[in-house]
């Protein structure tokens, strides 16, 4: 049972961190609006109308931090007669308190200049690493499951490497629209703190609670519209804190994990993070790149408006929430699990997200499937072939049909096709492949991105096999001479009741790759999006 002491403290942290929030908010709006720190639209990918302020994630991590200090004077109600270093696992909060800082300070350089996918996964295993090895440490030595109890060891450490980066980027993909990632890490923050509560980490209550004060104070100008976004370095900033105070508060004893209560917590943004990563990967799209396919993506093309798709979110995420915590008082595992299957189950039959992911996966499959009784009976193997609507109502069957009836005249052996087109909330993949008969030294590639009067619109990857009396340069030229009908048809297609654009499809380069290191990490193409 909570004591009256205890409440009032972490009433208190709640509070310093919200009335922090609420006045710090505005002035560090109006000075990065001053040093011109802020989110322009790019008429592509970020299309709200606009220039908006960042710089949110600096606010909540002051106002958070100056609502768990704001305790120090009262930590002798938990524990009378010792120090703050006597309090269990407190060593370790060091190390998320300067995990912390070294995120957000990675993420607002991250949104002043722009940062490499790779060099912002760096500094999220540093900030994870921190919170792992300064002081007592955080690691998961054993996970306890439906009562069966599994030991890690060493993989321990491997394993809450992933469950913080886990965190970190699905918070940080899901920021996609006005308060999402503010309103998500609100609940989540809530849930965790009342999670502590009921498993007896008072330290870890006063942390949830005060970044719950903090992120409610930023919802006020962070809802839409919003007038300050929290940027990269307050969606990875939630991502870690949300993540650390989740493992934190799950110890059953020493270094033992009860992982039921947090996957059901972070059940939608985590499903979202891994529906992107399938869907990117299906696609060969690199996972870095950026699409409209998360679930506020969906919503917002279902016509849903920015805030009532951040409510049914919240309302979801709130759904799950329940179910972790009725677990925990009830002592049953097996609830928070079937409710959070029972809401991902009503996302996926209700088309709202998650059905296209598993349209990939089961064409995938599919051709696994064929190639392996293709191989198994000795039989010649079939070209398999494939597309999904990913996103949008234009119909590309007719453009990827007209490419496929060329395979056997340039002897192609694969063929794939991607359109994105956030502008036009439009998105499609197809692909085509069947085994070479002629040997590697034989096979050439070639990677061709369809421009629109300089927007580049798609990607199409093309491999084939050549004769020895025709080179594989004279092949690929003639390929490219058969693309120019298909180019008015692409025109037609893209601007249908719109005026009319040129398109071109630039020039071939045969060790091009698709996963292009240097394109910007998550920024999400939606109409007030600040990525």
């Amino acid at each position: 049972m909570l004591s009256f002491k205890a409440a009032i403290t972490i009433f208190a942290a709640a509070c310093s961190a919200l009335i922090i929030s609420l006045i710090y908010t505005p002035l560090v709006r109006r000075y990065a609006i001053k040093r011109g720190f802020v989110d322009h639209p790019d008429g592509h990918r970020k299309i709200h109308t606009n220039s908006v302020a960042l710089g949110g994630g600096y606010v909540v991590l002051v106002s958070t931090l100056i609502g768990v200090a704001s305790t120090s004077s009262t930590a002798w109600y938990f524990f009378p007669g010792q120090t703050v270093a006597a309090i269990p696992n407190a060593g370790s909060l060091a190390g998320l308190a300067l995990a912390a800082i070294v995120l957000c300070l990675a993420g607002l350089v991250d949104d002043r200049s722009g940062m490499r996918g790779g060099v912002k996964l760096f500094w999220q295993i540093a900030a994870a690493s921190l919170v792992i090895f300064v002081g007592d440490g955080l690691s998961i030595g054993r996970m306890d499951i439906f009562g069966f109890t599994t030991e890690f060891g060493l993989v321990g450490v491997l394993f809450t490497f992933l469950w913080l980066l886990g965190a970190i980027n699905s918070v940080n993909l899901i920021d996609g629209i006005d308060g999402l990632a503010s309103t998500i890490g609100l609940i989540c923050s809530l849930t965790l703190g009342v999670m502590a509560i009921m498993t007896h980490h008072l330290v870890d209550a006063i942390i949830a609670f005060s970044l719950a004060g903090a992120l409610l104070g930023f919802l006020r100008f962070n809802f839409a519209p919003a007038t300050i976004y929290l940027g990269d370095a307050g969606s990875m900033l939630i991502g870690l804190v949300l993540g650390t105070i989740a493992l934190r508060c799950s110890i059953k004893e020493a270094a033992t994990i009860a992982l039921a209560g947090p996957l059901a917590i972070m059940a939608i943004p985590m499903f979202d993070s891994v529906a992107a990563i399938l869907r990117r990967k299906l696609t060969g799209r690199s996972l870095y790149a950026t699409d409209r396919g998360h679930i506020h993506h969906r919503l917002l093309t279902r016509g849903l408006t920015h805030a009532k798709a951040v409510v049914l979110i919240g309302a979801l995420c709130s759904l799950t929430a329940c179910g972790s915590l009725a677990s925990i008082y009830f002592q049953n595992e097996m609830m928070g699990i079937l409710i959070v299957l029972a809401v991902l189950l009503l996302m996926i039959s209700a088309r709202m997200f998650g059905h296209v992911e598993l349209l990939l996966l089961n064409n995938q499959l599919m051709g696994f499937g064929r190639s392996f009784w293709t191989y198994a009976t000795n039989r010649e193997l079939d070209a398999i072939h494939g597309s999904v609507q990913l996103q949008g109502s234009k119909e590309w069957e007719q453009l990827w049909e007209a490419i496929v009836d060329s395979t056997d005249r340039f002897q192609l052996t694969r063929i794939r096709l991607n359109l994105v087109l956030p502008r036009l909330h439009e998105d499609f993949y197809a692909a085509w492949t069947r085994k070479s008969r002629a040997g590697s030294e034989r096979q050439w590639h070639t990677s061709l991105p369809l421009v629109v009067d300089g927007e580049t619109v798609g990607r199409l990857e093309v491999s084939g096999s050549h004769s020895a009396e025709e080179s594989a340069v004279d092949i690929i030229s003639h390929y490219l001479e058969f693309l120019d009908p298909l180019e008015q048809h692409l025109r037609m297609l893209l601007n249908e009741g719109q005026e009319s654009k040129p398109v071109e499809v630039c020039g071939s380069d045969p060790h091009h790759s698709l996963d292009d290191p240097e394109s910007p990490t998550d920024v999400v193409p939606v109409d007030t999006s600040h990525k």
